[in-house]
């Protein structure tokens, strides 16, 4: 049975499912981030443009749990690489916006083939402790642990109908300054939003899991950086980049 994805089309507004949420009140990042890259990347196909392999997501705000508008615009189309640029709004508020470049391929036979090794799935099945008595979008994603501290996921449920690469590739990704944070930090104390994310992929993802190997880097000023290397069964993929802020609760 297929599953329903996180978030349907009304005609008009996208519409967030109870599995849209994040830990905090409004959409899940990822979420926010999937609507812009599948927005972007429809328009990128009607303008018969090649993969979507950056991406740049600025959460500007919290998105509501409400109908939601997206909007694109072109900013350059070339021969060969096509820019785009996205907006998010809910309840009349900028809450997102995101920027992406499709690429399209060009065969140069002066560069060798190289040997795929294909990298197996592993490791055991990976929980987050109940951060919320509400269904949110972990339960869309399935995730996986290896020794290493690899992490393996995918999603259970598309954040839309027909995902393309990008889409899948920065919803999933946006989870990995929360599951790579220090084990000294009390998350019931610390919170830790990332206020933008950047990916860089060498080629569009194959197969369903993205395998993530974060590095989180906080300091006592407040801020921080996670790093992470991108993977999927073909092998390295690409590099996610987020900032973070960190605030104690009181």
């Amino acid at each position: 049975m297929k599953a329903s994805p996180v978030c349907t089309y009304d005609g008009a507004n996208w519409i967030p499912g109870p599995l849209a949420k994040g830990p905090f009140p409004g959409l899940h990042g990822g979420v926010s981030g999937g609507l812009l890259a599948a927005a972007m990347e429809r328009q990128a196909v009607d303008l018969g443009a090649g993969a979507g392999l950056q991406m740049s997501l600025s959460l500007l705000r919290p998105t509501p749990v409400a109908p939601v508008q997206v909007s694109v615009r072109t900013l350059r189309h070339g021969r060969r690489s096509l820019q785009l640029s996205a907006e998010l709004t809910a309840e009349g508020k900028l809450c997102a916006v995101a920027s992406a470049l499709f690429l399209t391929e060009e065969r140069l036979s002066f560069i060798p083939d190289r040997d795929v090794i294909p990298v197996a799935v592993g490791g055991a099945p990976f929980h987050i402790g109940r951060v919320t008595d509400a269904p949110w979008f972990f339960e869309a994603c399935e995730m996986r642990r290896e020794e290493s501290g690899r992490i393996w996921m995918r999603h259970r449920n598309p954040v839309v109908e027909d995902m393309g690469g990008l889409t899948r590739v920065l919803s999933l990704a946006d989870w990995a300054t929360g599951l790579s944070r220090p084990e000294w930090v009390d998350r019931n104390r610390v919170m830790f939003p990332n206020p933008e994310i950047t990916i860089h992929l060498q080629r569009a993802i194959e197969g369903e899991w993205l395998g993530v190997d974060s590095e989180p880097h906080w300091n006592p000023s407040g801020l921080g950086i996670t790093t992470s290397d991108l993977y999927d069964t073909r092998g390295f993929l690409g590099r996610a980049t987020q900032p973070v802020v960190l605030a104690v609760m009181e």
